[in-house]
C-alpha cells in the first residue's frame, strides 16, 4: 500500500512536471486560415493590399500583403495563415492600400471587418468592402 501511494505521487509529480510548462506557455497552439476578398465599388485597379489581423485584445497577430496589381477592384483571393497561443474570440481584419486607373494618380482605400473565431482555429472566410480616405466623388466609389 504504501509503495503504490508513493508510486502515484511520483506519477503525479512527473505529469505535472510535463504540463505545467505547457500551461504556463499559453496552452494549446491554434491555427486559422482565412480567406480574404477585398471589394471596392470602382472598376479600377487595386494595388499593394495589405491586410493587417488583430485580436480582441488589439494585438496584431497577422499580416499579408498583395503586392501585385488587380484588375477590376476585386482580388480574387488574400489567404491568410496563422497560429495562436491565446484564445480567440473575435478578429478585426483592416486593409489598406490604394486605388487608380491608369490615367490617374492612385488615392488611398481602406476598409475593416470583423469575424467570430473558434478557439480551436479553423478556416474562415471575410469580405472588406474598402472606401477611399478622403471622398473623391460617387464615381470613384467613395
Amino acid at each position: 500500500m504504501k509503495g503504490t501511494l508513493i508510486a502515484s505521487l511520483l506519477l503525479i509529480v512527473m505529469i505535472g512536471s510535463f504540463t505545467v510548462p505547457v500551461m504556463a506557455q499559453g496552452g494549446v497552439t491554434a491555427g486559422f486560415t482565412i480567406q480574404v476578398k477585398l471589394y471596392y465599388l470602382c472598376v479600377c485597379d487595386l494595388t499593394n493590399m495589405q491586410v493587417v489581423v488583430s485580436d480582441q485584445t488589439g494585438k496584431v497577430v497577422a499580416t499579408a500583403m498583395s503586392n501585385s496589381q488587380v484588375q477590376g477592384g476585386d482580388t480574387s483571393m488574400l489567404l491568410i495563415t496563422f497560429r495562436v497561443n491565446t484564445p480567440e474570440y473575435w478578429l478585426l481584419l483592416s486593409a489598406s492600400g490604394y486605388a487608380s486607373f491608369s490615367y490617374n494618380l492612385p488615392w488611398g482605400v481602406h476598409g475593416s471587418s470583423i469575424i467570430t473565431v473558434q478557439n480551436l482555429g479553423g478556416y474562415y472566410y471575410a469580405t472588406i468592402l474598402l472606401r477611399s480616405n478622403p471622398p473623391t466623388s460617387p464615381i470613384f466609389g467613395s
